[in-house]
């Protein structure tokens, strides 16, 4: 009877251990060199020994000097006889040879791999591994540097995925922490990005087609919508749509974007104010208000309780604004009578560290 053997899947490499990797061949050519210099101080050494009869310290002192041609003067004893000269002389050819082939190989390593970058980017992905619920952002251009300012504010840890090496000294300019010059359509980059315990990401190659591969990989580690969000901008409606269908949370057109924006301004001259304030918390340009969208799930203590039992602005410094029911409708006149029922998303508004807070106390229930 035929036996089959099922073959495993090989794992893939690890962005990390690649690195590792990389990092230990470029080291290993220094073997060379090393060895060489250790072999010369070893033969100048026990060479000088057996000229001054046993004086190790002056010999290997003097190995030194003569190796790396300081040249002090003949202070071991003997080594001012005509054997000692000649030995001298070759033991500094020697060194001369080694001194040569040591700086080749060490520019040759820096050229061919960057040893200090390498290591700090295996450093940076293993901090990267302790991150949890923090953004990536693929791509880094004008409007990612915004928003990484704008998390930056919040307090929100963010990682930069970005394959371009002209954009390396904008990151460093920008004192971006967290950053990795790879693909980001790559599921070894993502996972080393920390996809598995991130929150979110937002795509922005400034390519529609690069954008698309990035979010169909993502969608296949962390498929579900609610668990973990995507952002991304398209250069169009159609394509928006296209993005949205193929798993992004929301896509974004910049131009109708910013359009919609200006619009805003300008149908509310009157309120410019209220306006004002509401667009800068919507966009997060405003730091000591926020708003909060809490969704009453199936079993919530809060089911079947009125505003005013909950006395949130006294007992947590914040407000219900209004309460969106499960079908869509927007109730903004609500009272303290307003029963709260399954599925309703309460609308709140106060400062972060309050809404922060009230989020933690009302998905646990008021007791």
């Amino acid at each position: 009877m035929r036996k089959f053997r099922i073959r495993k899947k090989k794992r893939e490499p690890k962005l990390i251990e690649i690195y590792e990797r990389r990092l230990i061949e470029a080291l290993r050519e220094l073997r060379i060199p090393l060895l060489m210099l250790h072999f010369s101080i070893t033969v100048g050494t026990i060479g000088y020994m057996i000229l001054s009869g046993g004086d190790f310290i002056n010999s290997f002192y003097m190995t030194i000097i003569t190796i790396g041609t300081i040249g002090y003067g003949e202070i071991v004893e003997g080594s001012d006889t005509p054997v000692g000269r000649v030995f001298t002389s070759f033991l500094a050819l020697m060194g001369i040879g080694t001194f040569m082939t040591s700086v080749t190989v060490i520019i040759r390593i820096f050229f061919k791999e960057n040893i200090i970058n390498l290591y700090r980017a295996i450093r940076m992905l293993r901090e990267i591994e302790n991150l949890k619920d923090h953004y990536i952002i693929c791509g880094y251009d004008k409007t990612s540097a915004w928003l990484a300012q704008t998390l930056k504010k919040r307090g929100i840890e963010f990682v930069v995925i970005e394959s371009r090496e002209e954009a390396m000294k904008y990151l460093q300019e920008h004192n971006i922490k967290y950053f990795i010059m790879e693909e980001p359509y790559k599921r070894s980059v993502l996972f080393s990005a920390g996809i598995k315990n991130a929150k979110g990401m937002v795509v922005n190659l400034g390519n529609d087609a690069l954008n698309i591969a990035v979010i169909a990989t993502a969608r296949l580690i962390r498929p579900s919508k609610e668990e973990f969000y995507i952002y991304s901008f398209a250069s169009t409606d159609g394509t928006a749509q296209k993005l949205e269908e193929l798993g992004a949370n929301k896509a974004l057109v910049p131009d109708k974007l910013l359009a919609t924006r200006l619009a805003a301004y300008i149908f509310h001259t009157s309120s410019a104010f209220i306006s004002d304030l509401f667009d800068r918390i919507a966009f997060g340009e405003e730091t000591d208000i926020d708003i909060l969208e809490l969704k009453v799930e199936a079993g919530s203590p809060l089911v079947g309780k009125k505003l005013k039992e909950m006395d949130l602005r006294k007992a947590l410094k914040v407000t219900v604004i209004a309460i969106r029911k499960p079908e869509g409708d927007l109730n903004v006149t609500i009272t303290g009578e307003t029963k709260v029922e399954e599925g309703d998303t309460l609308i709140i508004f106060g400062q972060p560290k309050n809404l922060k807070k009230a989020e933690r106390v009302l998905l646990e229930g008021i007791s």
